[in-house]
């Protein structure tokens, strides 16, 4: 099946996915403050997932060149708004979280949360600039760079809110080894990259 008809399928079915969890965890958790912690909590899971696959698929396809890699990096666009999409649940179950008392539930943020505030207007730009017709419209430059920058920003976003909550509870370590493991792929691939073109130069 090709790329541009199965990927909108598999968007399709990733917001289906993320709906049903959604629904499920509102309607039968209770009382609704944990039901929308819960709500954090899973969608952020279904985000490192997603964003793990999106983050590491070209370097993949350099690194282990083969059908399973280039067929992510050819759904990584689609696997990019899939992240997009639970994210935007995600940010559904802060809200929740944050609606009794908007004022207070800011000002208790630390201040390293402005990352993932920066992080979820990344992404709605990247999702934005997605669609073709606004891709066409804009320079070749500005979007590489809006979309390099807003990916990263979300690897730092998962490593400060995973990795400095090891503390709180060893069970962080899985997501960390996870957000510490795709960055050595993109380093790996960087690297590599950086010594051919070494080769070449020489």
């Amino acid at each position: 099946m090709k790329a541009d008809v199965l990927g909108p399928r598999l968007l399709a079915a990733i917001a289906v996915v993320i709906a049903a969890m959604t629904i499920g965890i509102l309607a039968f958790v209770s009382p609704f403050p944990v039901a929308a912690h819960a709500l954090v909590r899973w969608t952020a899971r279904t985000s490192l997932v997603m964003f793990s696959l999106a983050y590491v698929a070209r370097p993949a396809v350099q690194l282990w060149p083969g059908p399973v890699t280039k067929w992510l990096l050819a759904e990584r666009k689609w696997i990019g708004l899939g992240f997009a999409t639970s994210h935007a649940a995600h940010l559904a179950g802060i809200i929740m979280i944050a609606s009794p008392d908007f004022g207070a539930f800011i000002r208790a943020q630390p201040p390293t949360n402005a990352v993932a505030a920066l992080t979820f207007l990344a992404l709605f730009a990247m999702a934005v600039t997605s669609i073709e017709r606004v891709k066409r419209a804009m320079p070749a430059r500005a979007w590489k760079m809006l979309h390099r920058t807003g990916i990263h920003l979300a690897w730092i976003s998962f490593a400060a809110t995973y990795v400095t909550a090891i503390g709180a509870s060893p069970l962080y370590a899985i997501p960390s080894a996870v957000v510490l493991a795709v960055a050595a792929v993109r380093l790996s691939a960087f690297v590599r990259g950086v010594k051919r073109a070494g080769l070449r130069a020489a």
